[in-house]
């Protein structure tokens, strides 16, 4: 019970599948204790993106998670998402405004936040992510790199206790790769980041997740898991990945 209330989120056999098709999460259960960086790995199909969307109530299975002691169910969904950002993995997604201050204004604006008080959210957001020259730009202008950062932002400006990262590096080159672990590691938010990448994984995080088909085969530390390439290859992981 002591490990429960320590814990941020808690998942308990958690089940999903997608209409007339089979079940892609199976029986899955983990804690996560507050400003825990967490990997989510395995090979494409896993499941991986569809936990993240679980976690949000963007997807619904069946089972239990709860989030900050709250249960994961319609009436609780407006405070749940607001201690959860989820960053998707292609930033285009998240950004539709022409210009990034808005993009990144957006849901500040939604709450009806004061003026003032929405400028220094936005412009501490792209500090964070190094982008702090860019409120005037135009997203759609950006690489891909500079606008996944910005997707960042977006999620950042709202302040969020987790955050929910999907393939986060999928299509970067090694600059952008690093730049984005530079500001990750900074983060004392509680961190997942679903990923295939055991490099970018093993630089962020202290524990490991592997799904392969739909189930969880291993919960453990990550130092552990990247010396045993035996496991990692049995998942479809590499640490040359």
């Amino acid at each position: 019970m002591e490990t429960e209330n320590l814990s941020i989120i808690q998942v308990k056999d958690l089940r999903f599948a997608y209409p007339n098709a089979s079940e892609i999460l199976s029986r899955i259960s983990f804690s996560v204790t507050a400003g825990e960086k967490i990997a989510i790995a395995g090979p494409n199909g896993a499941g991986k993106t569809t936990l993240l969307l679980n976690l949000t109530g963007l997807l619904q299975g069946t089972g239990e998670i709860t989030i900050k002691g709250m249960l994961l169910e319609k009436k609780n969904f407006p405070e749940i998402r607001r201690a959860l950002g989820l960053v998707f993995q292609s930033p285009d997604d998240q950004l539709f405004s022409n210009r990034v201050f808005d993009d990144v204004a957006y849901g500040l604006i939604y709450q009806n936040m004061e003026k003032a008080k929405i400028t220094e959210r936005v412009r501490k957001a792209l500090e964070d992510v190094h982008m702090d020259t860019y409120e005037n730009a135009v997203p759609f202008h950006l690489s891909l790199g500079q606008k996944k950062r910005i997707a960042i932002a977006t999620v950042l400006s709202m302040q969020p206790e987790i955050l929910l990262f999907d393939e986060p590096t999928m299509g970067l080159d090694a600059r952008a790769k690093k730049q984005f672990l530079q500001i990750v590691q900074n983060f004392s938010q509680t961190v997942l980041v679903a990923t295939h990448d055991m490099k970018l994984a093993a630089a962020i995080c202290d524990r490991l997740l592997i799904l392969n088909e739909g189930r969880l085969v291993y919960d453990g530390a990550m130092k552990v898991a990247i010396h045993n390439p035996e496991l990692l290859e049995r998942h479809g992981l590499d640490m040359e990945m």
